[in-house]
């Protein structure tokens, strides 16, 4: 049998970068895009490794992009969807086409990604998907609520999938990253015009987030969706933060939850919420 081939979006850095090296150290071929021509020699140093441009805003790009992948190495076992953008301020002042280019990317690009890959999968009777969402999509956090919103709509669309495909032998399943130390924060498009009155508030949640894990723990669970052969489980977390946000609810239930969760956004952790919440984990 030949080696098992995988295709992943958003390699240029971070989580995608990290995950080409970790599927082609164990012997998987890959195919990795990056919507930049400078990046495509981005793995070059790396066997068994086809980068290929590809700007997921392009729905007719991403709806014929299966059979280009699978054409890379003659066949396709898993596709990790990992290309994202990331929109961050008061939704008062975001811009429409900030909030339509958010959906555009993370919801309705991978919406298409997910359905050029669908047949090949179900034709062969299996197949693994892996959708990265965020833990914001459960956290509520402010100031990023659109980008949220997306994520959110790619966790339920996961799930509704993960039912809709297991009797063909495909699995899909959510990735939800805690805070981590990737260049997305280095190109955030930030709303524009923001009324004076949220800057205090803005800057004060900022500061409570400068300490981000590092990515190659993300890198690690994205290998373990598409290997563990776990067919039944769909949620996956990766992080100390993104591990610990859905026990903590969990614990405290909704509304505990929330008055805690709320307090430390505005900079007034409490003491419980500190316990029961560990810090992001850097590099060693």
């Amino acid at each position: 049998m030949s080696a098992k081939t995988i295709v992943i979006t958003g390699t240029a850095s971070g989580f995608g970068h990290l995950a080409v090296r970790l599927f082609a150290e164990a012997d998987w071929n890959v195919v990795a895009t990056v919507r930049k021509k400078a990046d495509l020699d981005a793995h070059q140093d790396v066997d068994d490794v086809r980068t290929l441009l590809l700007d997921v805003d392009d729905e007719e790009a991403d709806l014929a992009f299966g059979e280009l992948a699978k054409a890379q190495f003659g066949r396709v076992d898993a596709l990790i969807n990992n290309a994202g953008y990331f929109h961050s301020g008061p939704l008062e002042a975001a811009t429409m086409d900030q909030v339509h280019r958010q959906f555009q990317t993370n919801v309705f690009g991978l919406i298409a990604l997910n359905k050029a890959f669908i047949p090949i999968f179900r034709e062969q009777r299996s197949g693994v998907i892996v959708n990265v969402s965020s833990i914001s999509a459960e956290a509520g956090f402010p100031y990023t609520s659109v980008y949220e919103a997306s994520k959110a709509a790619v966790a339920s669309l996961s799930e509704g999938l993960h039912a809709e495909l297991a009797e063909f032998g495909v699995v899909v399943k959510a990735l939800f990253p805690g805070n981590m130390d990737t260049r997305i924060f280095s190109k955030v498009d930030r709303a524009p015009d923001v009324p004076e009155d949220y800057t205090a508030a803005w800057n004060r949640f900022a500061s409570l987030n400068v300490v981000r894990s590092d990515p190659a723990i993300t890198a690690a669970v994205m290998f373990r969706m598409v290997t563990d052969g776990d067919t039944g489980k769909v949620r996956y977390y990766s992080g100390p933060d993104g591990e610990a946000i859905p026990r903590v609810k969990q614990m405290l239930g909704q509304d505990w939850y929330w008055q805690e969760f709320s307090a430390r956004n505005r900079g007034e952790a409490t003491p419980l919420w500190q316990a029961l919440m560990p810090q992001p984990k850097g590099a060693r």
